[in-house]
Protein backbone atom coordinates (compact mmCIF):
# COMPACT_ATOMS: atom_id res chain seq x y z
CA UNK A 1 0.00 0.00 0.00
CA UNK A 2 1.62 3.46 -1.25
CA UNK A 3 1.66 6.67 1.05
CA UNK A 4 -1.60 7.94 -1.12
CA UNK A 5 -3.48 4.88 -0.18
CA UNK A 6 -2.96 5.07 3.36
CA UNK A 7 -4.83 9.02 3.21
CA UNK A 8 -7.09 7.99 0.78
CA UNK A 9 -8.22 5.18 2.49
CA UNK A 10 -9.50 7.36 5.39
CA UNK A 11 -11.94 9.62 3.26
CA UNK A 12 -13.13 6.59 1.40
CA UNK A 13 -14.17 5.09 4.67
CA UNK A 14 -18.10 4.92 4.62
CA UNK A 15 -20.26 7.20 7.74
CA UNK A 16 -23.55 6.90 8.69
CA UNK A 17 -25.35 10.33 7.02
CA UNK A 18 -25.50 12.22 4.25
CA UNK A 19 -22.50 11.30 1.77
CA UNK A 20 -19.77 13.53 1.63
CA UNK A 21 -19.37 16.66 -1.05
CA UNK A 22 -15.81 16.44 -1.71
CA UNK A 23 -13.58 14.70 -3.52
CA UNK A 24 -10.54 12.40 -2.78
CA UNK A 25 -8.61 14.64 -4.84
CA UNK A 26 -9.51 17.47 -2.56
CA UNK A 27 -8.55 15.54 0.44
CA UNK A 28 -5.36 15.01 -0.93
CA UNK A 29 -4.75 18.94 -2.25
CA UNK A 30 -5.85 20.08 1.35
CA UNK A 31 -3.31 17.35 2.87
CA UNK A 32 -0.47 18.70 0.49
CA UNK A 33 -1.74 22.49 1.33
CA UNK A 34 -1.01 21.76 4.77
CA UNK A 35 2.11 19.68 4.23
CA UNK A 36 3.35 22.74 2.33
CA UNK A 37 2.34 25.90 4.08
CA UNK A 38 3.23 24.26 7.64
CA UNK A 39 0.16 26.29 9.32
CA UNK A 40 -3.02 27.51 7.41
CA UNK A 41 -6.62 28.10 9.07
CA UNK A 42 -9.25 26.13 8.08
CA UNK A 43 -11.13 29.09 6.30
CA UNK A 44 -7.88 29.57 4.07
CA UNK A 45 -7.94 25.71 3.15
CA UNK A 46 -11.81 25.64 2.22
CA UNK A 47 -11.22 28.57 0.05
CA UNK A 48 -8.10 27.09 -1.94
CA UNK A 49 -10.09 23.99 -2.30
CA UNK A 50 -13.13 25.91 -3.57
CA UNK A 51 -14.69 23.41 -0.59
CA UNK A 52 -17.72 24.52 1.89
CA UNK A 53 -16.13 24.95 5.30
CA UNK A 54 -18.79 21.99 6.45
CA UNK A 55 -17.17 19.93 3.83
CA UNK A 56 -13.62 21.31 5.49
CA UNK A 57 -14.49 20.20 8.69
CA UNK A 58 -15.20 16.83 7.77
CA UNK A 59 -11.97 16.11 5.75
CA UNK A 60 -10.17 17.91 8.69
CA UNK A 61 -11.63 15.59 11.42
CA UNK A 62 -10.53 12.56 9.21
CA UNK A 63 -7.32 13.69 9.19
CA UNK A 64 -7.29 14.73 13.26
CA UNK A 65 -8.77 11.33 13.90
CA UNK A 66 -5.82 9.30 12.26
CA UNK A 67 -3.34 11.50 14.11
CA UNK A 68 -2.45 13.45 11.48
CA UNK A 69 -3.26 16.65 11.23
CA UNK A 70 -3.69 19.02 14.50
CA UNK A 71 -5.41 22.52 15.04
CA UNK A 72 -4.77 25.53 17.59
CA UNK A 73 -5.35 29.10 17.32
CA UNK A 74 -3.04 29.78 14.20
CA UNK A 75 -4.39 26.91 11.85
CA UNK A 76 -4.11 23.55 10.71
CA UNK A 77 -0.39 22.02 10.99
CA UNK A 78 0.93 18.36 10.51
CA UNK A 79 1.77 16.37 13.45
CA UNK A 80 5.02 14.36 13.61
CA UNK A 81 3.55 11.14 12.02
CA UNK A 82 1.56 14.05 9.33
CA UNK A 83 5.02 14.79 8.33
CA UNK A 84 6.25 11.21 7.81
CA UNK A 85 3.10 10.74 5.68
CA UNK A 86 3.56 13.59 3.73
CA UNK A 87 7.30 12.87 3.18
CA UNK A 88 6.13 9.70 1.56
CA UNK A 89 3.25 10.98 -0.92
CA UNK A 90 6.25 13.10 -1.86
CA UNK A 91 8.13 10.10 -2.75
CA UNK A 92 5.53 9.77 -5.91
CA UNK A 93 4.01 12.76 -6.11
CA UNK A 94 7.27 15.23 -5.86
CA UNK A 95 5.67 18.62 -6.81
CA UNK A 96 3.32 20.18 -9.00
CA UNK A 97 3.63 24.17 -10.44
CA UNK A 98 1.19 26.40 -12.13
CA UNK A 99 2.28 26.73 -15.67
CA UNK A 100 0.96 30.33 -17.80
CA UNK A 101 1.15 30.68 -21.49
CA UNK A 102 1.63 27.27 -22.12
CA UNK A 103 1.03 26.21 -25.89
CA UNK A 104 0.85 22.67 -25.60
CA UNK A 105 -2.12 22.63 -23.23
CA UNK A 106 -5.96 22.93 -23.01
CA UNK A 107 -7.98 25.17 -20.74
CA UNK A 108 -7.75 28.31 -18.74
CA UNK A 109 -5.58 27.80 -15.99
CA UNK A 110 -2.99 25.16 -16.85
CA UNK A 111 -1.00 23.01 -13.63
CA UNK A 112 1.90 20.30 -13.98
CA UNK A 113 2.25 17.60 -11.30
CA UNK A 114 5.69 15.59 -11.73
CA UNK A 115 4.33 11.52 -10.36
CA UNK A 116 6.90 8.70 -9.83
CA UNK A 117 4.81 5.47 -10.29
CA UNK A 118 6.01 3.02 -7.50
CA UNK A 119 6.25 0.34 -10.57
CA UNK A 120 7.62 2.50 -13.18
CA UNK A 121 5.65 4.35 -15.93
CA UNK A 122 2.90 2.27 -17.32
CA UNK A 123 0.82 6.06 -18.34
CA UNK A 124 -1.38 5.82 -21.98
CA UNK A 125 -2.79 9.33 -21.19
CA UNK A 126 -5.78 8.21 -22.13
CA UNK A 127 -6.78 7.21 -18.25
CA UNK A 128 -5.26 10.49 -17.07
CA UNK A 129 -6.82 12.30 -19.39
CA UNK A 130 -10.04 10.95 -18.69
CA UNK A 131 -9.94 10.84 -15.05
CA UNK A 132 -8.72 14.46 -15.16
CA UNK A 133 -11.96 15.60 -16.95
CA UNK A 134 -14.60 13.37 -14.89
CA UNK A 135 -13.31 15.60 -11.62
CA UNK A 136 -14.20 18.87 -13.87
CA UNK A 137 -10.97 19.62 -15.90
CA UNK A 138 -10.76 20.65 -19.59
CA UNK A 139 -8.23 17.78 -20.49
CA UNK A 140 -5.02 16.60 -19.74
CA UNK A 141 -1.79 15.62 -21.62
CA UNK A 142 0.77 12.89 -20.11
CA UNK A 143 4.31 13.02 -20.68
CA UNK A 144 6.93 10.02 -19.88
CA UNK A 145 10.27 11.10 -19.53
CA UNK A 146 12.39 9.07 -21.53
CA UNK A 147 16.57 9.37 -22.94
CA UNK A 148 15.59 13.11 -21.19
CA UNK A 149 12.71 13.71 -23.44
CA UNK A 150 9.01 14.73 -22.99
CA UNK A 151 7.66 11.91 -24.66
CA UNK A 152 3.95 11.11 -25.34
CA UNK A 153 3.02 7.63 -25.57
CA UNK A 154 2.11 6.16 -28.64
CA UNK A 155 2.40 9.79 -30.78
CA UNK A 156 5.47 12.38 -30.23
CA UNK A 157 9.19 10.41 -28.76
CA UNK A 158 10.36 14.05 -28.26
CA UNK A 159 7.68 17.00 -27.75
CA UNK A 160 10.21 19.96 -27.20
CA UNK A 161 11.43 19.06 -30.47
CA UNK A 162 7.95 18.42 -32.24
CA UNK A 163 6.32 21.69 -30.32
CA UNK A 164 8.64 24.08 -29.79
CA UNK A 165 7.85 26.92 -26.99
CA UNK A 166 9.16 28.11 -23.40
CA UNK A 167 6.90 25.49 -21.53
CA UNK A 168 9.52 23.01 -21.49
CA UNK A 169 12.14 24.92 -19.76
CA UNK A 170 9.79 25.76 -17.56
CA UNK A 171 8.52 22.39 -16.69
CA UNK A 172 12.59 21.45 -16.50
CA UNK A 173 12.78 24.03 -14.21
CA UNK A 174 10.35 23.35 -11.89
CA UNK A 175 9.29 19.84 -11.64
CA UNK A 176 13.04 18.74 -13.10
CA UNK A 177 11.58 15.21 -14.29
CA UNK A 178 13.77 12.57 -14.63
CA UNK A 179 14.09 9.24 -16.76
CA UNK A 180 11.04 6.70 -15.82
CA UNK A 181 9.11 9.89 -14.19
CA UNK A 182 5.62 11.23 -15.84
CA UNK A 183 4.37 15.03 -15.96
CA UNK A 184 1.26 15.60 -16.66
CA UNK A 185 -0.40 19.13 -17.55
CA UNK A 186 -3.78 19.64 -17.05
CA UNK A 187 -6.11 22.19 -17.88
CA UNK A 188 -9.03 23.93 -16.31
CA UNK A 189 -11.57 26.90 -16.11
CA UNK A 190 -9.67 28.18 -12.83
CA UNK A 191 -6.32 26.96 -11.19
CA UNK A 192 -8.04 25.09 -7.73
CA UNK A 193 -9.60 22.64 -10.83
CA UNK A 194 -6.48 22.19 -12.90
CA UNK A 195 -4.88 20.87 -9.93
CA UNK A 196 -7.94 18.41 -8.57
CA UNK A 197 -7.38 16.99 -12.25
CA UNK A 198 -3.49 16.63 -12.20
CA UNK A 199 -3.91 14.97 -8.62
CA UNK A 200 -6.86 12.45 -10.24
CA UNK A 201 -4.97 11.88 -13.31
CA UNK A 202 -2.14 11.40 -11.45
CA UNK A 203 -4.14 8.55 -8.62
CA UNK A 204 -4.25 6.67 -11.77
CA UNK A 205 -0.55 5.96 -11.80
CA UNK A 206 -0.37 4.99 -7.99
Amino acid sequence: MTAVSTLLGLVERKEQGPSPVFSKEHALLAFLTIGAAGEIGRQALARSLNLGEGSMRTVLKKFSQAGYVEADTLGCHLTPSGRRLHASILKNIPSMVAVSDSQVGVGRSQVAVLVRPPGGPAANGLDQRDSAIRIGATGATTYVIKDGKFAIPGNSPDCERDFPGPVWRVLRSELAPGDGDVVILCGAADETTARLGALSAALTLL
